[in-house]
Order: C-alpha cells, then structure tokens, then sequence
C-alpha cells in the first residue's frame, strides 16, 4: 500500500502561505501588532479573528472557558494570544498571502508592541524587551504527594544512606519529516486538514471548537508520517487551529509549514527533570525506606502534566522493593514552548533516576550491580506503587540473559579491578595513557497505554472497524495512523484468522462517516491495544461468515479498566485548587481520579548492557556494544522488531551522550540549529534478543530510551570512577571528572 505524501509535498491550487509573527519577549502582555502597509492580497489573522474557542486543550477541560482551564492537570494553549505572552517565539498573529518570498520580507517589517517589565515597548523580530529568564516565571501548578509508612524509622534505623540528585537535559524530538498542516475550507462550512500527527482525533476536535462547527464536519487526512518520538502528538494541532482560522477568513486554502529553523528554534522539547533519590539500607543492602522528591518541568503550559509526572515518579522508583516510600511530586511551568511527552510520557526520565540510584547503591556496598538487582528487584505477586499487580516480572532471565550476551560478568570484574588500581595509584600518569573502560547494566519496564484519559468530554469511543467483502478483500477502518509494522501485523492475523491474502487500510478521508476514532498512537498503542482489536474483530467475523453472507461488518470499541491509583494516603491535585477526595484519594478539581489499569496490567520488560572506552588523548567515549535482552510477549516479526529497537537504541544513545537543547533567558543560541546533532557519529553494534514469552504483543519501542542512557552512564561512571548523576554525558563532563580524579577530589 503506498505511503501518503509528506505534508510539504501536497499541492494544493490557489493556497495561500502562512508565515507565524512570533512574540519577541520570553513573557509580557502583548499590546498592539503593527504590519507594514500590506498588498490588497495579504492579510493579517490573530486571536480577534477566531470564530469559536481560543485555545487548544488536551483532556477532560477540553469544553471549558478559559477561566477553567487549569484543571486536572491538564492544560490549554492559547491559538494565538489574546494578551498574556508565555514564551520566546510564541505565534501572536500569522500573515497570508499568495507569494511566499513576499510575504517573508513583510513579516519582518512587522512589529510588536509588548509591555514587559511595567512599561510598554515597541519591538521588531530582533527586539529587546527585558526578557526574563526561565527561573523567573516558574509556578507549580500540580502536585503528587504519597507515603506507605514510617519513612523516618526506617533512616533511624539504618546501616548505610544513599543519596542521589539525577537530572535529565532537554531534547529536541526533531522529526526527519516536516511539522506544519494545510487547511481546505469546504462548500459546507466544513474544513479539511492535512498534517502529520500522532493524533487525527485531536487535530479534529481541536479545529471544531477552533471554528465553532461540528466535529462531522472536520476531515483529518493524515500525511506522511516518519520517526516522531511523541513530538506529534499535540503540536499538529495547534497548527491546524492556526491554519483553519486563516483559510476561514480568506475562504481559500493555507499552507502553514515550519522551516527547518524555526521548528528547532521555537517548537516544544521534552519535559526536563530534576530527581532526588535518598534510600536506607541495612547490612545486606536491602533498602528499608527511600525518600523520592521531583519536580518536572514542563515548560510554559502543563500539557500531559499529571501523566508524565505520576509516571515519572512510578518509575524513579525503578523495579525494586523500596520498603517504605516518602514521596513528593510538583510540575512546573516555566518561561520555555510547552514541553512535549516524548518517548516514554515521563518513564524515561524516572529510570534513568532509578537505575543509576540502584548503581549507586551497589557501589556504596562495593559489589556487582546487577547481582544487587537481582537480590532486590520486585517479585511476582507484589504491586508497583501506584497499585498495579506484577504478573511474573522475568527479571532474573533476562539480567542473565543479557549478562551471557555482553559477557558482562568478567567485563565488569576487570574492569572494576583497573578501577581500584588507579584509585590505589593515584596517579595522574594512569589517566594520561592508558584507555579507560567501563561497563553498566539497567533494567526498565514498558507499559501499553495512557494512564488517565486526555480525550475531551463527550469524546466517541474509541476502536476499530473492520468488514470483509464479498471478493475476500478485508477493509480495516481506523483513524489511527498506522505504518508498514502495523499493516504486516494486521495481514498476519487476517490471514491467520481468517484466511484472507488482501487487507485494505480505509482511512478517515475516504469514508469519513464509517472511520470510528482510534486514539493516539503513542505508548506502542497500535501495537497492542488496536492490534488486539483487530484480532477481535477478525475472531467475530470468522464465527458470523459461516452463518450470514458476505459483506460483513464488525465494530470493536476499547474500553478501559478504571481502577484508584497510589493506594494509600495519595494525594493529587493542581496547584491552587481545594483537595476533596473522599477517604483520602486525590481529586483534580471535583473530579475522581482514576487510572486506566491497562496501562501498566501487562507491561513489557528489558535489560540493557553498554560498554564503552574512553580515549585519555580526546576524552571522547566510545562505545564498544549494546546488548538488549527484551520480554515482549509474542512478538509478531522478530526481524520488524528487532529493525525497531535498533532505531531507538541508537536514538537513545544519542540522547544519553550528546542531546542537550540549551535555553538562555529563555532563548535557544540559532547557532546551535545546524551543529544540533541529531544522531551519533557512528552506530556501535547493537545485538537484540527476545525472551519469548506466552501471551498477546506488548510494545517494546520505548525500552531503549528508558535502558540506555543510565547503563551508559553507568559505564562512564566505572571508566572514570565518577558518579554521573545527568544526561547527555558529554566530553567536557568527562574531562573536568577525570581533572578532579587527577586532583585527588575521587569518585
């Protein structure tokens, strides 16, 4: 089946170009747009022009007014804003017109009155209007709170403390293809939208509150769509309300698409974190208690707040036994773009914090790593924090398998041993000569779906529709964008279940009416949730063809299993909001919270192995293999997945040694738009093995990005025999560590 165009490459006859006037200032109120005399054939639309809802939510505020949108957890950004500016390079208003060259040279004549700093400014694409820094506007505006027990008779009564501060950098999920969307405005009043999103329902609804029409009478045609890690989930959407406004006022198409430029300069980034670890121990290492304090940022707006904050906390706490557990958990919003969830919604962040504290930990009692995982990792029969059962975690086959894989044992023991060596040396001569190496080991886990449900009220369900023709052809309806992984599978199971050769993805804009919404294709959800759909469906025809004749029709709806999260004593709510939780359970302003237990009912398992050298000479690492030993229930194509989980290896090595979007007052350097590396210089070997195991697909794409920066950081950490506590680990971490080695400051 042939591959839709990118976004870029449609045409579309007599479109108008959208150019963004952005603002000019971190924060302020913005005052007045100024455009020089414009031809008869561009015009200018901002906040004032749109017919229907300002703002583009995510969640059950979806409906709301924008007084009320700070509930939940769940936040809203405003189209193009009304007054109030949150970040640098915020759009406040977009130029139109025919001639894309022209259009440029107006845009930049454009000003921007802003007043900042209690006085009005006047400023054009390059002004100065006292920009604060991202410090000064933090706010928290969510909060997690969580205790099991007696935290305090724990630490009174304990052999060893450990403690550790992990900090994670900000990444750009850069897509290869381009984010922008083209909107066509429709003899009905209704529009169609071209972009490349993770979310087609999102884009819909977003553009029919946008517009104040009917969800109906939106079309989402989902273009060409490449590597994403979750970038895409909800800034295409934005994009459309942008589009959607212009070509509502001009009654003719628009083409709004980024540059390359100012995509990196201006779109969101991943979410930073900051995580503080402290764990009691006794004599054999077992930890009495941990204290656990996060706090996420998330940028000028907290979309997904409470869902990349709860799973950052889950997993901070890793899959280890923590005994009693004292946890706190705050959001904050600061003067950067709204942070996207990126790969994991937040599970990456908190297993680099637990992976590298259970390293730590192993070092302080001065034995192997991964056979202290292995005395303390969470056993079946016991529940994750936040209340889940464990079905059978196979921990110890795959430490075992991925040890024999990376011949970790006598690796780890060498080198550990040239480590003591140097430390007993103390010599600066030892650092200057001879390569340094090290090797680390992580474990991570993957769940299956969103923890809370972000679709807006009133939402249709979400699920599948699949019909066999009378000539054997199946047609599987979905709004999900799907992509060759996902239609080999479906082939599979269709002829598998039902003998049929030929499948036909029937997408929204060709029978807009019969498409039901999918969902987000997030979280390995196509992969596991509507691939079991398909399977259903597929199992329901193959029962009714023997009976009723040709064509045959079946819908099959995902219905989540709502269950009360974090046990006991939780607390959860946004900043600033009355708690009002019966019997101690967390409410987000009036409304029970709850969890899908789904997400995290049947979870998917990995462990990681990565060795590195460093060259004394440049100290630049190498790393010298990757060794992966996944569980992910039945895998469909092992060569599919194991193409998938290469990508993402070498994707997340990139995050875990080089990645870093550095903001300064507020500003990215543009600089750093063309030496930002994307991709390592070069690809190590990377060798995967699968655990097989009974039971459906679990997705596995996330376990590389939660895996690899923390045993990569734990390789650095014995090569240098220093503590690397944050991501990226870059070559000047690297030399001021062995500088203070070589000072005699040690590990």
């Amino acid at each position: 089946m042939e591959k839709p165009p990118f976004v870029d490459d449609i045409s579309v006859k007599n479109a108008l170009t959208g150019i963004l006037i952005r603002s000019p200032v971190v924060s302020g109120i913005l005052k007045e747009i100024i455009t020089p005399k414009l031809p008869y054939n561009v015009s200018m639309v901002s906040a004032a022009d749109i017919p229907g809802r300002k703002f583009c939510s995510v969640g059950q505020n979806s409906g709301q007014a924008a007084s009320q949108i700070e509930s939940g957890g769940d936040f809203s950004i405003p189209i193009f804003p009304e007054k109030e500016l949150s970040w640098y390079g915020q759009p406040v208003a977009m130029l139109l017109g025919p001639d894309p060259e022209r259009l440029g040279e107006l845009s930049e004549q454009c000003q921007v009155l802003v007043e900042a700093a209690d006085e009005t400014q006047e400023t054009g694409e390059e002004g100065e209007a006292n920009p604060a820094g991202p410090e000064g506007g933090k706010k928290v505006i969510i909060e997690r709170r969580y205790s099991t027990g007696p935290v305090m008779e724990a630490f009174e009564k304990a052999d060893l403390i450990v403690e550790g501060r992990y900090n994670t950098g900000l990444e750009a999920p850069w897509p290869s293809d381009p984010l922008g969307a083209i909107a066509i405005p429709g003899p009905d009043g209704g529009i169609t939208i071209h972009t490349s999103t993770q979310w087609p329902g999102h884009v819909c609804s977003s553009v029919a509150q946008c517009l104040g029409i009917k969800g109906s009478q939106v079309e989402v045609e989902v273009s060409r769509l490449e590597i994403h890690l979750d970038g895409k989930i909800w800034a295409p959407s934005l994009l459309a309300c942008q589009a959607s406004v212009g070509a509502r006022q001009r009654n003719k198409p628009v083409r709004l698409i980024l540059k390359r430029d100012e995509d990196f300069l201006f779109s969101p980034k991943s979410a930073g974190s900051e995580i503080f670890l402290e764990s009691a121990l006794n004599k054999q290492g077992a930890i009495l208690g941990t204290r656990l304090k996060i706090t996420v940022d998330f940028g000028a707006h907290g979309i997904f707040a409470r869902e990349i904050l709860d799973r950052s906390a889950l997993s901070a706490l890793g899959a280890y036994s923590h005994g009693s557990i004292d946890l706190e958990g705050q959001g904050i919003t600061s003067q950067i773009p709204p942070a996207v969830p990126t790969a994991g919604f937040g599970l990456v962040q908190g297993f680099f914090a637990a992976e590298r504290h259970a390293s730590k930990i192993a070092d302080s009692l001065g034995i192997d790593p991964a056979e202290w995982r292995k005395n303390f990792f969470l056993r079946k029969g016991r529940k994750l924090p936040i209340g889940i059962d464990l079905k059978n975690p196979p921990l110890e086959e795959l430490i075992d398998s991925v040890e024999a894989m990376g011949d970790y044992r006598r690796k780890w023991a060498a080198y550990e041993l040239l480590r003591k060596n140097r430390r007993e040396a103390a010599s600066a001569e030892n650092l200057s000569y001879e390569a340094l190496r090290g090797i680390g080991l992580s474990l991570a886990y993957q769940g299956n779906s969103l923890l809370y449900d972000h679709r807006a009220p009133k939402a249709p369900e979400e699920g599948v529709e699949l019909t066999l023709e009378k000539d054997g052809t199946l047609e599987i309806r979905t709004a999900l964008p799907w992509g060759d992984n996902q239609l080999s599978v479906w082939r599979e199971i269709a002829s598998k279940t039902l003998g049929v050769e030929t499948v036909r993805i029937v997408t929204k804009a060709e029978a807009p009416k019969t498409v039901p919404e999918s969902g987000p294709a997030c979280l390995s959800r196509s992969i596991n949730i509507i691939t079991e759909l398909v399977e259903k469906a597929c199992i329901a025809i193959r029962k009714q063809r023997f009976r009723d004749p040709l064509p045959i029709t079946v819908h099959r709806y995902y219905r989540s299993s709502r269950v009360q999260p974090w046990a006991d004593n939780q607390q959860a709510r946004p900043k600033g909001t009355g708690y009002v939780g019966p019997e101690g359970y967390g409410l987000y302003a009036g409304l029970e919270e709850k969890i899908d237990e789904n997400a995290l009912g049947c979870l998917s398992w990995g462990a990681a192995v990565v060795e590195v050298v460093v060259d004394t000479a440049t100290y630049l690492p190498f790393v010298r293999g990757i060794w992966l030993s996944i569980d992910g229930g039945t895998i469909q194509s092992e060569e599919r997945a194991k193409k998938s989980i290469c990508a993402s290896a070498t994707q997340a090595l990139s995050w875990a040694m080089q990645e870093d979007v550095q903001y300064e007052n507020g500003r990215i350097d543009p600089r750093r738009v063309r030496d930002y590396p994307v991709l390592p210089d070069y690809s190590p070997p990377i060798t995967v093995d699968f655990l097989w195991s009974e039971g459906k697909s679990r997705g596995i794409g996330e376990l590389p990005f939660a895996l690899i920066p923390a045993a990569f950081a734990q390789a650095l950490s014995q090569a240098m025999d220093c503590h690397f506590c944050h991501y990226p680990i870059t070559s000047p971490d690297i030399w001021k560590a062995a500088q203070q080695f070589s000072a005699g400051a040690g590990p």
